[in-house]
């Protein structure tokens, strides 16, 4: 059986081999050829994917491997304090966004973003003299920092890439045109100051309505006359249509295209 895992210091998700039926979100111990990891089922892939499997689930985690999670964050915390230190120390243009341990702290994983290129060349030699093991130093986009470091949304709720988004959609300001919304982007950007993902979610449902209702300043025909057509309201289903002097909404069925 292969499972996608999802870990907890920012790791890309994997797929991994597993000898028994494991259960959704049920923590485990894989292991690849960074070492082990502590991660979380996300879904199971059908055997007939054609997918480049290199890591392997060791075990259900048990309760001991919980709290031996839990004590390498701890630790993660205070090397990040170091990390964001020697950061300073060289003046370096870049954010600590992330740092933690593999499961049998062997490699300290450090996410940051930064606008320009940083050479970290030195920054890495100290840290590795410092930590005495080896280091990974990967810059992040801030899609990615949003999804670790998590918060609400425009909407209340918890951020869609924290919670169940494991890859980021590609998103348009098109999408936003579509639906008719605000092209505003302190109103269509998220927490990450890119453009939500969920302008995504009914995308579909808008190509399709597009093929159905007449165009903004398409003329059309109603049974009080020929009007131009001023607003739409895909959810209701209607078209609000002027005839001169007033405007009138309709619903879409009573309306048609008059394309002479």
């Amino acid at each position: 059986m292969i499972y996608e895992v999802k870990f907890g210091h920012g790791e890309t998700n994997a797929f991994a081999d597993s000898e028994t039926a494991l259960e959704l979100q049920e923590g485990v111990i894989v292991r690849s050829d960074k070492g082990m990891n502590y991660g979380r089922i996300i879904r199971e892939i059908p055997t007939d994917t054609a997918l480049e499997v290199k890591h392997t689930v060791l075990r259900k985690a048990n309760e001991e491997d919980e709290l031996r999670v839990k004590t390498l964050n701890d630790l993660a915390l205070e090397a990040k304090t170091r990390v964001r230190q020697l950061v300073l120390d060289q003046k370096l243009e870049m954010k600590i966004i992330e740092v933690a341990y593999n499961y049998d702290q062997t490699q300290l994983f450090i996410s940051f973003t930064a606008e320009n290129r940083v050479d970290f060349r030195v920054l890495l030699r100290e840290l590795a003299a410092y930590f005495r093991i080896r280091i990974e130093l990967r810059q992040i986009g801030p899609r990615d920092a949003a999804k670790i470091y998590g918060g609400l949304g425009p909407c209340g709720r918890p951020l869609c890439c924290s919670e169940f988004v494991y890859e980021f959609p590609n998103v348009s300001i098109k999408m936003a045109k579509n639906q008719n919304l605000s092209l505003k982007q302190s109103k269509l950007n998220g927490l990450c100051g890119r453009l939500m993902c969920c302008l995504t979610y009914e995308e579909d449902f808008y190509k399709e309505a597009q093929e159905i209702f007449p165009d903004f300043g398409e003329k059309v025909v109603t049974a009080e006359g020929t009007g131009k057509v001023i607003g739409l309201n895909v959810l209701k289903n209607s078209v609000k249509i002027r005839f001169g002097e007033y405007s009138k909404e309709f619903e879409l069925a009573e309306v048609e295209v008059n394309r002479g």
